[in-house]
């Protein structure tokens, strides 16, 4: 009877520890997850014609791994404006019917170490492509003013995360992304970037 307890007990630790284990250390082969975040754009002339430059931007990702702690990721974010008040100084129109609708899409790499305890990070960089579209006349590009065509650009980013594990297969994060955008063949950098500065927080799930 002593001997059967003791076995019982043994095995019950056994799976205890194994269980501990595949919750605190597991690399998940696909993660995917969305975020709300506080954006800042750095394009210098943007408040001339919309109500400052900063705003919610929602967003969500997807990853795979592809070798060791290394994924390939593909993100989806968007930034809205609307105009501020006032008169547009080339067109003459309200800045009240402007509208900003951006969004951009990055391809990159995440280097994540397998997922240990309950707190890890990542960083990853890559590719950025933006898709920009305003209104005709009041557009804060002063050479599409009288366009009603969507401005197109690319640049680059860089993300640097830290997460908690709120279950086995669940993680609440908070990340930093900052990323560069061109248009029209300019310089995507700093003033004349439509990429910026993005503060998230949001839920990465491990699918398996």
């Amino acid at each position: 009877m002593k001997k059967l307890l003791f076995l019982s007990v043994l095995i019950g630790m056994s799976v205890n520890h194994a269980s501990s284990q595949s919750f605190y250390y597991f690399e998940p082969r696909i993660t995917a997850g969305a975020s709300g975040a506080w954006y800042r754009i750095s394009l210098d002339d943007f408040d001339s014609v919309y109500k400052g430059r900063s705003g919610f931007s929602p967003g969500g990702f997807v990853g795979v791994r592809v070798w060791g702690s290394h994924y390939a990721m593909v993100k989806l974010r968007q930034f809205n404006k609307s105009g501020k008040s006032g008169i547009h100084p080339t067109s003459g129109l309200n800045l009240e019917d402007a509208r900003w609708r951006e969004t951009w899409y990055t391809i990159g790499v995440r280097i994540q170490p397998p997922l240990s305890g309950k707190g890890g990070s990542y960083y990853g960089f890559g590719l950025a492509f933006y898709q920009v579209d305003e209104e005709p006349g009041l557009s804060v590009f002063e050479a599409n003013n009288a366009s009603d065509q969507g401005e197109t650009g690319s640049g680059f980013y860089l993300e640097l995360g830290i997460q908690y594990y709120l279950l086995k297969r669940a993680a609440a994060f908070f990340e930093i992304e900052v990323a560069s955008g061109g248009m029209r063949g300019r310089s995507g950098f700093e003033a004349l970037s439509v990429g910026g500065w993005r503060f998230a927080l949001g839920l990465n799930i491990f699918a398996f």
